[in-house]
């Protein structure tokens, strides 16, 4: 076997060799990446009510003041020709409302609430009427799966969590969607809400990591 047959050979082995190392580096690097994405609440495994939410974040370590991510949401499956009929009866009025806020079980033990949009600790976002919910932006698809539903959503937009609410070096943030009914008396009742938690924990002066959890 002549020299110049071994130094090609030589040099072939150490391209191949190159080539999957850097192959298995990046292939690393993208499960490392895909390891700390969050791709939750598409299915129906925890989600019983008529609605429902999920999030998506190519990360789940943010800096304080820019914890975003995208959301999407449900509130009646397609198809349904009465979907108000979920959530009140025939003579009564409707209107869904989103809240962020500091997670407290008390704050969903409450089915009345005497003004929307100051209610206790809750950040106020945004008012969805039920002629907008119900004209098909707000509607979800389900895929009948072997052990929860596959959901896919029409709504999805993009949400930043309000530094504020990291006021402790690990907590949990809750997000909120509520259907109310007006009372007669004044006040509304809730009669379906979704919530989603994110179980958070300072992991340097102004960076956090998140984790969700779905509740309800």
């Amino acid at each position: 076997m002549n020299k110049k047959y071994i130094r090609i050979t030589v040099i072939a082995m150490l391209c191949a060799m190159a080539f999957i190392a850097t192959d298995i580096i990046l292939k690393y690097q993208h499960l490392e990446r895909k390891s700390h994405e969050i791709s939750e609440g598409f299915n129906t495994a925890s989600q019983k009510g008529p609605i429902k939410m999920g999030m998506k974040s190519k990360t789940d370590t943010f800096k304080v003041d820019d914890v975003t991510f995208d959301i999407y949401y449900g509130m009646y499956e397609e198809g349904d020709e009465t979907p108000e009929s979920s959530y009140k009866n025939e003579d009564e009025k409707l209107f869904f409302v989103m809240y962020m806020s500091e997670y407290n079980i008390a704050n969903y033990e409450s089915y009345v609430i005497d003004d929307y949009k100051n209610a206790g600790t809750n950040y106020f976002i945004k008012e969805i009427s039920d002629v907008e919910v119900f004209s098909g932006e707000y509607a979800y698809t389900l895929d009948k799966g072997f052990i929860a539903d596959d959901v896919e959503y029409k709504h999805q937009e993009t949400i930043t969590i309000v530094k504020e609410l990291f006021s402790k070096s690990k907590g949990i943030i809750a997000i909120e969607i509520v259907a109310l009914v007006p009372l007669e008396n004044g006040g509304y009742k809730s009669s379906y809400n979704s919530v989603i938690k994110l179980n958070y924990e300072f992991i340097s002066e102004d960076t956090i990591k998140i984790e969700y959890r779905h509740i309800r």
